[in-house]
């Protein structure tokens, strides 16, 4: 890993705007401590199906639970959004996170994007500066645990193949589990 990254300072080098490929703005930029209420209105926008793709079973976002996503240190963890908005009044329109794995320089990482905001490119923005945000960073990839039913986050990966990533790929009891070396 990186050892200019500072543990805990707001990366704003990471803040930037980008357009997706049907022409929505958006801002990606780091999670930050006063995002939870944002966070958590993000959380139950989602539709059950949405959250059971990204937590693995429904879950009710507690005060509790989005302080603990939202409180991330920019080394071991990362949390990039993705907003639209005036400043001080966005909405999250998607997020993409990952959990350092030091051991192997790697990270864990998981997507999500509002429901009525799927398949406009977001989750590629999201993928794409969290990837750049991981090369920067020293990783060598990622791992990733997806449900065999969550085809849009699969098609995702698999488009990124041989351009971004190699991907190993092995299933078990109804989850694909990968491997995301960056090329």
């Amino acid at each position: 890993m990186n050892p200019l990254v500072e543990v805990g300072v707001y990366p704003r080098e990471l803040e930037t705007w980008r357009t997706t490929k049907t022409g929505v703005e958006i801002f990606l930029r780091p999670i930050k401590a006063g995002d939870g209420p944002r966070y958590k209105s993000f959380l139950l926008s989602l539709s059950d199906q949405s959250v059971y793709l990204k937590f693995f079973r429904l879950i009710r976002p507690t005060d509790d639970f989005v302080e603990r996503l939202v409180n991330v240190d920019y080394f071991h963890q990362m949390t990039i959004l993705a907003l639209v908005g005036q400043e001080g009044a966005e909405q999250v329109l998607g997020m993409a996170r990952y959990d350092l794995n030091k051991e192997e320089d790697t990270a864990e990482v998981a997507f999500a994007v509002r429901d009525d905001y799927q398949n406009q490119g977001i989750g590629r923005v999201l993928v794409a500066h969290l990837t750049m945000v991981g090369r920067n960073r020293g990783l060598k990839g990622f791992t990733a645990q997806v449900m065999v039913d969550n085809r849009r986050m699969m098609h995702l990966f698999r488009s990124l193949e041989g351009k971004e990533y190699t991907v190993l790929l092995r299933m078990e009891a109804g989850i694909f589990y990968l491997n995301l070396a960056f090329l």
